[in-house]
């Protein structure tokens, strides 16, 4: 009961009571909070109040709050694993290894390969995945494997569909964000930087994960995102 009764003090302050629900709502869902111009605010808050906030997640519901990066790639969220979710009933669930998967291929295409320096147009990144023969033949191969059909059974619009709703996923993760002016404009949000340390090895091997598609269903058990419908 002690560290139930215990007095927070961020609690206490001026902003919590417009900012703290929308920032615990947000972390128990498994999203990141980022030190960018949509989330600066709650950014400001968690920073002012971080070693208040970790006592306060780690006490009250086992779980930690981590802070990563510095500066302007600097972002916070709540460390969670199988046990520790029942604890703070998130409405998160696991990343689908698809979801990863296209996660994986986006940050070789970012970070290795160099394409889309700054923001990203949807249709141009569909495009590229389409016509580039690299992307394209281990797409199509992985679909092939994943979903036990030819490589040739796989349609467009299914990649489409793939590459749509694993964007919207990343985009409720906190790892993208799309312009508000135009939906089909994104960029990488700094914690992304999460699933480049995860699977730096596949980024950088990326033709090895047609055969070790298993190793990205083992990894993602700590990765969730926002359920369907949770963050609207």
């Amino acid at each position: 009961m002690e560290n139930a009764n215990k007095k927070y003090s961020f609690l206490e302050a001026e902003e919590a009571e417009a900012l703290f629900a929308e920032i615990d709502f947000m972390f128990k869902s498994g999203q990141h909070i980022q030190n960018y111009p949509h989330q600066v605010e709650m950014f400001n808050f968690v920073e002012k109040f971080e070693e208040d906030l970790r006592l306060y997640y780690r006490n009250l519901f086992k779980v930690n709050l981590a802070g990563k990066g510095s500066d302007y790639a600097r972002y916070f969220y709540l460390e969670m694993d199988d046990e520790s979710r029942g604890v703070v009933k998130s409405r998160a669930k696991k990343l689908t290894p698809e979801h990863t998967l296209l996660g994986i291929l986006l940050l070789k295409i970012h970070r290795i390969d160099k394409y889309f320096i700054n923001d990203i147009y949807v249709p141009d990144f569909i495009q590229l995945l389409k016509t580039n023969e690299e992307y394209k033949n281990f797409i199509y191969n992985l679909f092939a494997r994943r979903r036990e059909k030819e490589a040739t059974e796989i349609d467009e619009n299914t990649i489409d569909e793939w590459v749509r709703n694993s964007l919207k996923e990343f985009e409720r993760l906190g790892w993208i964000h799309f312009d508000t002016r135009n939906k089909e404009l994104f960029e990488i949000m700094p914690s992304i930087e999460r699933l480049f340390t995860m699977y730096s090895y596949e980024i950088h091997n990326i033709d090895r994960l047609i055969d070790e598609t298993n190793s990205i269903e083992e990894k993602t058990g700590g990765l969730y995102p926002v359920e369907e419908g949770e963050a609207e």
